[in-house]
């Protein structure tokens, strides 16, 4: 496992942490799957993260500190700062993501 790949576990693990703290059960799941599949050596845990970017319901529509209760809209204390945390780890994950895809076909290259 290289630099890259620990990296992104890491940052999956933070992300994951985020999510679930502020009640995002689905996406907390997913950033814990991608890491495990990583940890376990299945590169289809960067498949898994790349795939979560673009289209609708994906994680970049998602957005923390928030709360609906009685039909009330509200922001929960320190929300900026959630969500500043959060987009950056976000990208994080997409630039190792790509970075590793890259190496990898550097390397297919190097050897066929």
């Amino acid at each position: 496992m290289g630099p890259k790949t620990e990296a992104l576990i890491g940052v999956l693990e933070q992300l994951a942490g985020l999510l679930e703290h502020d009640g995002n059960t689905h996406w907390g799941h997913w950033a814990r799957v991608a890491r495990a599949r990583l940890l376990d050596s299945d590169y289809a845990g960067i498949t898994s993260v790349l795939s979560a970017y673009g289209g609708m319901g994906s994680l970049n529509d998602v957005v923390l500190g928030s709360s609906f209760e009685d039909g009330v809209f509200s922001w929960k204390p320190g929300y900026v700062d959630l969500n500043e945390t959060f987009d950056r780890l976000r990208r994080d994950a997409a630039e190792l993501a790509r970075a590793i895809v890259e190496d990898l076909r550097a390397f297919e290259r190097i050897n066929a």
